[in-house]
């Protein structure tokens, strides 16, 4: 038994993050993004030079991108299946029974996908705020990078792991997970 346990963890130490930056997604803000998240897991970040936007995921009635399509090449690039691959795009997201959203996760896959389209003030109206973007892409990507490492929702509102219904969420939890989620982390 304590053989399965220590072959386990070792398989986690060596299971690292790839951020993939897709289509125009914003080079400088990834590498950021990729230098902050691997202290969150403890683990290693790698950046994957670009990937292209999927022609067959976009629809162009709704005049947006299908995310499970750019999950689905996002998985085919994993060197491994220890890798959490999470890709960041400009590009409005929708899955079919949602009218949009910002990011999904498929923990099976080890896959993942953020989109700034909605976090960017100028979408609701409001004039360009940079101080806004950041914060809320590296909340988005650790929230669903928490969930390709196991963890489910958390109830706490200030934790970075919360299920944000709106903006204001997003703005009002803070960048750490909350003891409970971090405990549960390291266990994993």
């Amino acid at each position: 038994m304590s053989l399965q346990v220590s072959k386990k963890k070792m398989s986690l130490i060596r299971s690292k993050i790839v951020v993939v930056p897709i289509g125009e997604a914003d080079y400088m803000m990834v590498n950021r993004l990729a230098a902050d998240v691997g202290p969150a897991f403890t683990r290693s970040v790698d950046i994957l030079k670009g990937m292209k936007l999927p022609d067959e995921a976009q629809n162009v009635i709704r005049n947006q991108y299908y995310a499970l399509v750019i999950m689905a090449k996002l998985e085919r690039i994993k060197a491994n299946s220890r890798e959490k691959v999470i890709g960041v795009c400009e590009e409005d997201l929708y899955l079919p029974d949602e009218n949009y959203i910002i990011g999904h996760d498929d923990p099976l896959a080890g896959t993942a996908v953020v989109s700034l389209f909605r976090l960017r003030q100028e979408f609701y109206g409001l004039p360009e705020d940079d101080s806004k973007i950041y914060p809320r892409l590296f909340k988005e990507v650790l929230h669903r990078l928490s969930h390709l490492f196991g963890l489910p929702e958390c109830r706490n509102p200030k934790c970075v792991n919360y299920f944000s219904q709106m903006m204001l969420d997003i703005d009002t939890k803070t960048r750490r997970f909350c003891d409970i989620c971090r405990r549960k982390l390291s266990k994993g």
